[in-house]
C-alpha cells in the first residue's frame, strides 16, 4: 500500500524520481561516441576500452547486493543522496585525473548509479503502488532521454564546440548537483514522519524457504534483466564503431546513437502503461523483442545510410520496450515493496554481472577478428535468449510473499 502524503510532497517525489533517473544513464552513454578520443590519449586497445564500459556493470553487480541493507539502515532518501554524491565524485575523478583515475572514477560512479538502479523500482512500488505503470513509464522514459542526451551530445560538444573529452564527460555532474539540492529540499520540507520508511530487508542470502533467491520466477526476471542490459550496454559502447566500420563518419555515427536512444522514448512511455494493464505480458514482450531483433539483423546486412537509419530506429524501439519491461517486471512480479527491493537487488546484481560480459567480449571479438560481424551475431543470439526469458518472466504470476 502506498503511503499517504501531501500532494505537493508526492509531486516532489515524482520530480525526484525523474531527476535521479537522469543521473543513471547519461554519465555512461556519453562515453561511447567519444571513446576513440580517450583511446588515443591513453593508447587503449578495444579490449581495454570495452573494460571501461564494462567496469560500471561489474560494480553494479557487486553493490546491488548490499543496497537494500544500507537503505534499511539509513533510509532510502539518504541512501539515494549518498549515491548521487558518489556519482559526482566519480565524474570528477574520471574526467580530471590520469589513466588510473579514469578507471577508479568510473568505478566510484558505478557505485552511485547502482544505488539508484536498485532503490527506484522499490521506491515506486512503495510510494505509488496504485500507479506503478505510469510512474515506471516516467522513470524509464527519463532514463532513455538521459541516455539519448549523453550519446547524442558528446561528439558535437567536442567536434563543434571544441570541448575537451574531459569537460564533455564532467558536464553531466550538473545533473547530480541539481538532484542532490532537490532531495535536500524534500528532506527539509517534510517532517521525519513523512519520509519514506526504511525498507525491512531479510538477509540477502537467507536460507529460509521464502528467500527470493529460491524463486524460479525471480531468476527468469533476473535473466531477462541481464540479457537486455548486455545488449543495451554493448550497443552503447560499440554502436558508433559498428557504424563507422561501414564507411560512415563519426558525426553520423554519433547522430545514430542519438536516434537509437530517442526512439526508445515512445516505447518507454507506452510499454509500462500497457504492461500494467495486463496480467500477462508475454505477447507484448515477444513483439518488442522481435522489433529489436529485426533492427540488429538489418544493421548486420547493410552498408546503406538509409537502412542503417531504419535499423537504428527499430533497435531503439526494441531497446526501449525491453528496458521498460525489465523494470516493470520487478514490480509486477512481486507482491509488496519488500519483495520488490529484494528482487530489484537480485535481478540487477546478477543481471549486471551478466551484462558486464558484453562490452568487453565484443571488443575482444573485434580485436581478434578485425570485424564486427561476430559481435553482431552474438547480440542476435542474446536477443533470441531474451525472448525466451521474456516468455517466462511475463507470465501472470508473482514471487512468494
Amino acid at each position: 500500500m502506498s503511503i499517504k502524503i501531501k500532494k505537493s510532497s508526492q509531486l516532489l517525489l515524482v520530480i525526484i524520481i525523474i531527476l535521479v533517473s537522469f543521473n543513471l544513464r547519461a554519465p555512461l552513454t556519453s562515453v561511447g561516441p567519444i571513446i576513440h578520443f580517450i583511446q588515443k590519449e591513453f593508447l587503449l586497445n578495444n579490449s581495454m576500452a570495452g573494460l571501461l564500459t564494462t567496469l560500471p556493470l561489474i560494480v553494479f553487480g557487486i553493490i546491488s547486493l548490499f543496497v537494500s541493507k544500507i537503505s534499511a539502515k539509513f533510509g532510502s532518501m539518504r541512501t539515494l543522496i549518498s549515491g548521487l554524491v558518489l556519482i559526482l565524485i566519480g565524474e570528477a575523478i574520471r574526467s580530471y585525473t590520469g589513466l588510473y583515475g579514469l578507471f577508479i572514477g568510473t568505478g566510484i560512479l558505478g557505485i552511485g548509479i547502482a544505488v539508484g538502479n536498485v532503490l527506484i523500482p522499490s521506491f515506486i512500488k512503495q510510494k505509488f503502488s496504485a500507479h506503478i505503470g505510469p510512474i515506471t513509464s516516467l522513470y524509464a522514459t527519463s532514463m532513455c532521454l538521459s541516455a539519448a542526451l549523453g550519446a547524442g551530445l558528446s561528439a558535437p560538444l567536442i567536434l563543434q564546440f571544441n570541448f575537451d573529452w574531459r569537460d564533455t564527460l564532467f558536464i553531466w555532474s550538473v545533473l547530480a548537483v541539481i538532484t542532490i539540492a532537490t532531495m535536500f529540499f524534500y528532506l527539509i520540507k517534510n517532517k521525519p514522519a513523512q519520509l519514506p520508511p526504511k525498507t525491512a530487508t531479510p538477509e540477502l542470502f537467507g536460507i529460509n524457504e521464502k528467500s527470493i533467491w529460491k524463486s524460479p520466477l525471480a531468476w527468469w526476471v533476473t535473466l531477462f534483466m541481464g540479457a537486455q542490459s548486455l545488449v543495451f550496454y554493448s550497443l552503447a559502447a560499440w554502436l558508433p564503431s559498428m557504424i563507422t566500420s561501414k564507411g560512415m563518419g563519426v558525426e553520423f555515427a554519433g547522430l545514430m546513437c542519438l536516434v537509437y536512444q530517442l526512439m526508445a522514448i515512445p516505447a518507454t512511455l507506452i510499454i509500462p502503461v500497457l504492461a500494467g494493464r495486463r496480467d500477462d505480458q508475454r505477447k507484448l514482450t515477444t513483439i518488442k523483442i522481435g522489433i529489436y531483433l529485426l533492427g540488429i539483423l538489418l544493421l548486420f546486412f547493410t552498408k546503406s545510410k538509409t537502412i542503417i537509419l531504419l535499423s537504428v530506429v527499430l533497435m531503439g524501439i526494441g531497446m526501449g520496450g525491453s528496458i521498460s519491461l525489465a523494470i516493470a517486471f520487478i514490480s509486477l512480479r512481486t507482491p509488496n515493496a519488500k519483495k520488490t527491493t529484494q528482487l530489484s537487488g537480485m535481478s540487477q546484481s546478477f543481471g549486471y554481472f551478466f551484462a558486464a560480459l558484453g562490452p568487453f567480449l565484443l571488443g575482444f571479438m573485434y580485436d581478434v577478428t578485425q570485424s564486427w560481424d561476430l559481435p553482431i551475431i552474438s547480440l542476435v543470439t542474446v536477443l533470441i535468449l531474451l525472448a525466451f526469458f521474456g516468455l517466462k518472466a511475463g507470465a501472470n504470476n508473482v514471487t512468494h510473499d
